[in-house]
């Protein structure tokens, strides 16, 4: 029996600069799942005058990555790293903990947080920025 994997997308315009972004990832991550949410974002952003990101990554029924998709994903994350002001992974295990420390590492400009609770991610992403 195959396992449903993928992730839900959602997307929306605070105003001309602000983006909220919503990732929920559930199973594992295929190279296809993760270019079309790429396509989106990019298509969005394009409409927007120096967008910033305030985006949570929901990891709590997250398997693992596809190498490819893995790749591309730190790819997007050069190119685009430094329109995320704000980025809250949640999961619960050590290697989201671990993924959130990479992104920091990756996204000089913006505040990464690793949390274990959705509803703290949330409020911690509606506080300004510093």
């Amino acid at each position: 029996m195959l396992e449903a994997h993928g992730m839900a997308v959602e997307m929306r315009k605070q105003d001309e600069h602000t983006l909220y972004l919503t990732i929920k990832i559930y199973g594992d991550i295929a190279y296809d799942d993760f270019r079309e949410m790429e396509q989106q974002l990019e298509q969005t952003l394009a409409t927007m005058d120096n967008p910033r990101i305030r985006a949570l990554v929901d990891m709590i029924d997250f398997n693992h990555w596809e190498a490819k998709a893995f790749w591309e994903d730190i790819q997007f994350t050069r190119k685009h790293g430094d329109e995320f002001g704000k980025l809250a992974i949640v999961g619960v295990d050590l290697r989201e903990k671990l993924l959130a420390t990479l992104a920091d590492w990756f996204m000089l400009s913006s505040q990464v947080q690793y949390f274990e609770n959705l509803e703290e991610a949330r409020a911690w992403l509606e506080q300004e920025e510093p």
